[in-house]
């Protein structure tokens, strides 16, 4: 596959990842606390993905995916330990509420909207920053 085409296919996963926040927003909105912590996780899943298009090989297990991205980008410092921190905790929580049932608070839902909102942010920044350099 071209650059021109791993950018653009980059480009796409950050816009799904954008799409599944606003819809963790929107469910948010809605007191729907466990899915809006779904929508997080698949917000910052995606985000992965899209930062990890111009790797030769991409796992294909969630964990190994955010686990690929805290090795490659945070551990070198190309994003904070803060991200890291967070896509750990996302991904618990969406495990806790998908498969446990977790009910979460509303407290709870703003907390991971707000450390969300940040790590979203420095990922497309990251992104752009890769896709500049290509």
């Amino acid at each position: 596959m071209s650059n021109n085409l791993k950018k653009e296919l980059a480009r796409v996963k950050m816009e799904k990842a954008r799409e599944a926040w606003e819809e963790a927003l929107w469910c948010f909105e809605g007191g729907k606390y466990p899915a809006t912590v779904n929508r997080i996780y698949y917000c910052m899943y995606l985000a992965c993905l899209a930062l990890l298009v111009f790797e030769y090989k991409v796992p294909t297990k969630h964990s190994a995916i955010i686990g690929m991205v805290n090795k490659k980008y945070v551990k070198e410092n190309y994003l904070s330990r803060d991200v890291g921190r967070f896509l750990h905790e996302i991904q618990t929580a969406r495990v806790e509420g998908d498969y446990k049932e977790k009910e979460f608070t509303k407290e709870e839902a703003e907390e991971l909207i707000e450390n969300g909102e940040k790590a979203l942010a420095a990922m497309e920044e990251f992104l752009e920053k890769i896709l500049e350099e290509i």
